[in-house]
């Protein structure tokens, strides 16, 4: 599930207008309004500036301490698991641009 952390969210809307299956709306700050549309595909995750935005991994993945961030850094897509919101592993995978 996508969560959002709205002490980081700088109100960019960018997650809104990024989702592929329109889950994400705008009040007064981003929400997953359709969570049974969400794909999980992290367009939201990688479009957001700061940081504001994870997957929380579900139950058959691992519990629900695990959450993932994606970057998007020049070449690389940066994949970071973090638990109870520590960095525990990263995995960078080169993309041609």
């Amino acid at each position: 599930m996508i969560v959002f952390d709205y002490d980081l969210c700088i109100k960019c809307e960018k997650c809104e207008k990024i989702c592929p299956c329109l889950a994400i709306e705008m009040n007064e700050f981003p929400m997953l309004a359709y969570p049974e549309k969400c794909w999980h595909c992290c367009a939201c995750i990688k479009e957001c500036p700061s940081d504001a935005i994870r997957l929380r991994l579900p139950p058959h993945i691992g519990d629900q301490r695990y959450e993932m961030l994606v970057r998007d850094e020049r070449n690389e897509m940066i994949f970071r698991i973090l638990f109870d919101g520590e960095p525990v592993d990263e995995m960078r995978i080169r993309v041609r641009k």
